[in-house]
């Protein structure tokens, strides 16, 4: 008997995987094994499978579009897509609800066909609602939390709670969320669609011209530290197109790390290091990472 069958109940989970390598979740393309990857089909299950995995104290981990994961060896956490939960889509007034596995560009789009817009400026981005909601992902000047209402979530209990926008500290790059998001509401602005689409596609424009999107990456490698950008203080530290192994910082632009050809986790940590190393050196500024590094 494999061990997710010793650990959790196949009768109580509707659907798991266990088989697939964190690879095909990632942006990046890097990732093995996972002893715990499930994929619940309804939000009972995954309340139950949260509550199980606390009882063998272990960790939970949300995988929602894994635009900003970088997997290593993950040991025994428990790792939860999204993909298979119940979709949602509800719009009242300028207040549209969610479920987390909508794709951002998913949610831009539907509200654009109603005349609501706001959040053209994450246009672009590859990530789901509830990771980005999670991280308050944001460009240009602004962040999700600019727009959220509300957002409901399985705590560790495996209980659903609801929290307003007030009631959640956030900052840049960071929220006090603690659970694995089911629901996120969003108050929208009225507009002409054909405003929105314009906006959107100046963003995605832009984009397109200043990132790498021609190999796989996870986005902005590192938060940019107050008052300076993390890509010009690499590049300022001749560091862009530094290659290890199948890693690259990218000549496209220095804070993203792309996956020039079968880079390992190692060849990424081993760019990330090294872009910490010499900026601390030369600027005297610490990186701080924007990704998240899963890795025992």
């Amino acid at each position: 008997m494999i061990k997710t069958e010793k650990m959790f109940d196949s009768k109580m989970l509707t659907s798991f995987h266990i088989k697939s390598s964190l690879s095909e979740y990632s942006n990046i393309k890097i990732g093995g094994k996972a002893s715990y990857l499930l994929a619940p089909l309804s939000f009972r299950s995954l309340s139950q499978i949260i509550k199980e995995a606390n009882k063998g104290d272990l960790e939970i981990l949300p995988l929602g579009g894994g635009s900003n994961i970088l997997f290593g060896n993950v040991g025994d956490r428990v790792i939860i897509l999204d993909a298979f939960l119940p979709e949602l889509f509800q719009v009242n007034s300028d207040v549209v609800t969610v479920s987390a596995n909508c794709k951002i560009s998913t949610l831009i789009d539907r509200a654009m066909t109603l005349g609501l817009g706001g959040l053209e400026f994450i246009s672009g981005i590859p990530a789901h609602v509830g990771g980005a909601v999670n991280m308050n992902a944001g460009a240009f000047g602004k962040s999700l939390f600019d727009y959220l209402s509300w957002i409901e979530y399985i705590d560790h209990n495996g209980e659903l709670k609801k929290k307003t926008h007030k009631e959640l500290d956030h900052g840049y790059r960071i929220t006090s969320i603690d659970g694995f998001i089911t629901k996120a509401a969003f108050k929208l602005q009225k507009k002409k669609q054909a405003d929105i689409l314009a906006e959107k596609e100046t963003i995605i424009n832009k984009r397109s011209t200043r990132h790498p999107y021609d190999f796989p990456s996870l986005g902005s490698t590192f938060k940019n530290p107050e008052g300076h950008y993390a890509g010009r203080l690499i590049e300022d530290c001749q560091l862009k197109g530094t290659q290890i192994g199948g890693a690259q910082i990218s000549e496209k632009h220095a804070n993203f790390i792309i996956n020039k050809e079968n880079a390992t986790f190692d060849d990424v940590m081993s760019l990330i290091r090294l872009a910490k190393k010499k900026v601390k050196e030369r600027k005297n500024i610490n990186l701080e990472l924007e990704i998240k590094v899963i890795n025992d």
